[in-house]
């Protein structure tokens, strides 16, 4: 679990472009594995995305 919650703070840290300094970011990625990141930030962009719509069809009156 706790390598789960690393994976996600550092693609959440990623997103939004506060990852500090270069040689931090670098090693938050290799102990966390590249296979991962990609799934993670899959995940959480595809949750971003599905709220986004369904906060427009609310908004909307839909």
């Amino acid at each position: 679990m706790n390598k789960l919650l690393r994976t996600v703070r550092a693609v959440l840290w990623s997103l939004i472009g506060l990852g500090g300094r270069q040689s931090e970011a670098e090693k938050r990625t290799e102990q966390v594995g590249f296979l991962p990141l990609v799934l993670v930030a899959f995940v959480i962009v595809v949750l971003l995305v599905v709220g986004l719509v369904a906060l427009a069809r609310f908004a909307a009156g839909a």
